[in-house]
């Protein structure tokens, strides 16, 4: 809890208003699982905040200090006690020496679990040339530590590309890295693979990978990336596809398996498994001349067949949802791990949602065909980068609502008939001292069943040995 001398004032003749608390983070009616983090919070220009919970359940607790800063076991077992039900905050604050006592607002305690350990995620600092203070971090979502897999100081000068764990399991993990000493890491049960996925039969290295749950195959996006910037207000910048392809990594024989319908004269990106690893989901475009047309550039999602045993891919392309048509495109899609939804990014073209004000977070209903915009985590700016814990309760995606131009990342859940509840943004210790004080965007984020384990000296040695293995290629 915060220490402070005047930290021991407690409310005295509090004038009592009926409006709710103009907390930060806005974490007034979120669903939250039990044994998460302090959900702490700020009051702007309060001198000092005191809070009392009362779960509907059982139990109390209470905060007093510069902000409501709860007692980790005492938060975890107010939140254990009450799943299922709800927990009642009063709030009082003192502003210039006088007290004011704020309508009760709630949170309410999900039955369903998240017993993960954390998140993962990719933490940038602005800028767009070099790859100056860039890592892949993880959190332990149940308390604030923090700390990093890998990042820049560990290896100058390269970039931490996207990162992806097996469903959620860190046993089977890999990254890629860009720059002069570019390699794909493949890492199964601690032992590391340092992969040149680049051949005479490809257009350039794997990236954006999604793991087989089988663990035996890794799908990868072929992308020839680059990036421009619009002249005026209508947009910033835009990333953009010269070409891109998939392809399917055999990581017992360190092969690519390389399909004729995943590398057309279209663009495939964002190759995904479905939950019982029959079906590879990706989005397509129609080829235009970039940048000069990079607004025609929209993507429609497929699926093709997969048979893990032979590790073929099918011979029939079909066409799911198709947007195209009516201005729109998908991207990034992710399917649930229980097989029951598909969650994806609809924006109005291209293929990197981030950059996009527009970009909202859809649904598709997999067993029934459905699809709709997910309205209750959608804001007015953008939100993408999705993923599933390992239930299929929680998600966790990245939104600039914030300030428009930093990328922070809310977790949601949904429940067992598909209803959604409101998002939270990661807990802080300190949340308005954290946020409005940091430089840094957080992507790519994901649950991780287990903490990462992966030893940045030996990978500094390892990254900067140029020691690769260069992959063979499987056609079919």
């Amino acid at each position: 809890m915060a220490i402070a001398t005047a930290c021991t004032e407690h409310p005295e003749n509090a004038m009592k208003l009926t409006s709710e608390p103009p907390i930060y983070p806005d974490y007034k009616g979120v669903t939250i699982p039990a044994g998460i983090a302090p959900m702490n919070f700020n009051i702007d220009g309060a001198e000092i905040v005191d809070v009392s919970v009362k779960g509907s359940i059982v139990g109390e607790m209470h905060a007093n200090g510069e902000w409501a800063d709860f007692d980790i076991e005492e938060w975890h077992n107010i939140t254990e006690q009450n799943k299922g039900g709800d927990l009642v905050f009063r709030v009082s604050a003192k502003n210039d020496g006088k007290w004011v006592e704020y309508a009760d607002f709630k949170m309410h305690v999900s039955n369903d679990p998240l017993d993960d350990y954390g998140l993962t995620y990719r933490k940038l600092a602005p800028g767009y040339e070099v790859f100056s203070d860039i890592g892949n971090y993880q959190r332990d979502i149940h308390t604030f530590d923090e700390e990093a897999i890998l990042a820049s100081t560990a290896v100058p000068g390269q970039c931490m590309s996207c990162h992806t764990a097996n469903r959620t399991n860190p046993r089977q993990l890999t990254v890629h890295l860009r720059g002069k000493h570019a390699a794909t890491l493949v890492q199964i049960d601690g032992k590391r693979t340092w992969l040149t996925t680049k051949t005479d039969s490809t257009i350039c290295n794997c990236m954006y990978p999604y793991w087989h749950p089988s663990g035996n195959y890794c799908a990868y996006s072929l992308n020839k990336v680059h990036q421009s910037f619009y002249v005026g207000n209508k947009r910033f910048i835009e990333v953009f596809d010269d070409a891109s392809d998939a392809t399917i990594l055999d990581v017992r024989t360190n092969e690519l398996i390389l399909s004729p319908l995943l590398q057309t004269k279209d663009c495939e990106t964002y190759p995904t498994f479905s939950a019982d690893g029959k079906t590879i989901y990706y989005c397509t475009s129609k080829a235009h001349r970039v940048p000069a047309e990079c607004e025609k550039m929209r993507y429609d999602l497929c699926t093709i067949d997969f048979d893990a045993e032979s590790g073929r891919v099918g011979n029939t392309v079909d066409t799911i949802l198709k947007v195209s048509d009516k201005g729109h495109s998908i991207t990034f899609p992710r399917p649930s791990y229980d097989g029951k939804y598909l969650m994806y990014c609809l924006s109005d073209f291209g293929y990197f949602p981030i950059d996009h004000k527009e970009s909202d977070l859809w649904l598709m209903d997999l067993r029934s065909g459905e699809t709709r915009a997910i309205d209750e985590v959608n804001s007015e700016d953008t939100e993408s980068f999705h993923n599933w814990s390992s239930n299929s309760h929680w998600f966790v995606f990245s939104s600039r609502r914030e300030d428009g131009q930093y990328s922070l990342l809310y977790i949601a859940n949904i429940d067992s008939e598909g209803n959604i509840g409101k998002p939270f943004v990661m807990p802080q210790r300190n949340p308005r001292e954290y946020y409005r004080a940091s430089l840094h965007s957080y992507n790519v984020p994901d649950f991780t069943l287990t903490k990462v384990e992966l030893d940045a000296r030996a990978a500094y040695e390892e990254v900067f040995s140029d020691e690769r293995i260069q992959v063979g290629i499987k056609k079919q």
